[in-house]
Parts: structure tokens; sequence; C-alpha cells
């Protein structure tokens, strides 16, 4: 795996993961910082990756940024490169807490941290993210549906009415990094197309950047319709391949936003009467 990483990743990623190799001035996004053990694309919502998910973005790469396709690695090699990429951001990781123990006085806690950092990586699998509901047909009136939740559930605020990614406020992602909500008109899908791809990045946000998560467990949005995460999934895959709807000005769906927000809102209890006590005439003066 330190062979096959040397050969093929090092130029960008750098030789100890730090996102710093000779290239990495010259790409934009800049290239992944193992040493935080921050990825983005993971069946596992917040958590660290599984494997396979690492194994995804390597042999598929990531579509709009210079990360390549490394399909051609036979499988050994692949399972090879990705777990020396673990090794790298494991050790990163633990370096980092080490140095803060050491400031501050506390390297007794050494050993615990150093096994938190293993077991963040071995407790993955199970963090697996499965959808609440299985797909529903996937229909005209699901999508518009997608359309209808994008437009009011925050989701343009970002991405922007029409969904390409024209941002008029600065983010930053965990890296450092000035970034972009995705142009989802692009086709450009980074995590991938797969409709469960799309459904996990809905559901659990993506690790390290501005994007939030919509699953139940996070957010009040979805909690008694999580098919509706399905009929986003398939409103921006809609849009991925191209398909065109109406124009809405990002003024337009802030106001379908706010109206939303005041149907959504309980309604006030009313207050109820009290009727004035008597006043006593023996008070008067």
């Amino acid at each position: 795996g330190a062979q096959v990483y040397q050969d093929r990743c090092a130029s960008c990623h750098g030789v100890t993961g730090d996102g710093n190799g000779p290239a990495a001035e010259y790409l934009d996004p800049k290239p992944r910082d193992y040493r935080q053990g921050i990825f983005k694309f993971t069946s596992t919502g917040r958590s660290k990756p599984r494997k396979a998910d690492l194994i995804r973005t390597v042999k598929y790469g990531a579509k709009g940024t210079s990360m390549p396709s490394f399909r051609w690695l036979d499988e050994r090699e692949l399972s090879a490169v990705v777990d020396y990429v673990i090794v790298l951001s494991q050790r990163g990781q633990t370096e980092e807490k080490l140095i803060i123990l050491a400031e501050e006085e506390e390297l007794e806690y050494a050993a615990e941290d150093a096994l938190a950092v293993y077991e963040s990586w071995t407790d993955a699998p199970s963090n697996l993210i499965q959808p609440k509901t299985p797909p529903p047909p996937k229909t005209e009136a699901a999508i518009l549906s997608g359309r209808h939740e994008f437009l009011v559930k925050g989701c343009a605020k970002c991405h922007g009415a029409n969904a390409q990614g024209f941002t008029t406020f600065p983010m930053q992602d965990d890296w450092g990094n000035k970034v972009y909500a995705a142009n989802l008109t692009s086709g450009m899908l980074r995590g991938g197309r797969r409709e469960i791809d799309v459904y996990r990045r809905i559901y659990a946000g993506i690790n390290g950047t501005p994007m939030p998560a919509f699953g139940p467990e996070f957010s009040p949005a979805y909690v008694d319709d999580p098919d509706k995460i399905w009929h986003l999934t398939y409103y921006v895959l809609a849009l991925a391949d191209g398909r065109e709807f109406p124009y809405v000005s990002d003024a337009e769906a802030t106001q379908m936003a706010a109206d939303e927000l005041s149907q959504d809102a309980p309604a006030a209890e009313p207050v109820p009467e009290v009727d004035a006590p008597e006043r006593d005439s023996s008070d008067s003066a």
C-alpha cells in the first residue's frame, strides 16, 4: 500500500498525507489532508468512512476535481493503498492529540486518546446509514414534491433557487478552504450518482463542509415524512441528468420558504379572558 501511495498519490496528497504534495499548489479544490481524519463522502454520516467508501472514491475518483479514477488498479492494490491512507489518517490524528496533551501536560491520557482514534475507525461499519423507508416509486409527483422541498426547506439558500450553486455569502470547509455550494445542474455529483449516494448526502450532510444533515435524528424537517428525503433525491438526480424546470427567482424561493414556515408554526393558544375583580366600595375615598 505504501508503494502504491508513493507512486500514485503522494504527488498530490503529500508523503505524510497532509494534502500538500508538489502538485497541490496548482489544484483547486485542494487535495485532501488525511491527517484530520475527516472524509467527505461516506456511507456512515458524520463518523469515519468504511473501508469500502474509500475504495469506491479511489476507484471512481471525484468528478469536478483533480482526483482521477484508479479503476485500473487491481483489487489487491486498491485494498492496500486504502489501508495505507487509513494508517496515515490515524497517525495524523494521534500525533495532533499527543501534541495537545503535551502542551497541557496531560500525557497520561495518551494511550486512551490513541485508542479512541483507532476505535473510531473500527466502529465505522456500525454507523452505516440505512434509509428509514424503502424507495417510493420514482414518479413525476415524487420529483415535483422533491423540488418543492428543495425550495422551502433551505436547500435553495445555498444552492440557489435553480440549483446552480450561486452562493452570495462566503463559506469555508474544515480545511480552511473557501467553498461554494454544488451546481447540481452540472451533472458532477462528487459523492456518486447512485440513489443511495445522494440520499445519504441529504440525510447526513457532508463531512467537513457546511452541507447540513436532514435525517430525522438531525433535523425536525422530515420526522413525520421520511419519504420526502427520497423525493429530494429524485429531484437532485433529475437535475443532474439535465432536466430543466421552470425558473424561480431567489426572492420567490425565500418567500415560499417563509410561507411554509408560517404554515408549520403551531397556532398560538388563545389567552383566556379574566373578569376584573369588583371593586370594594369601602376602598373608595
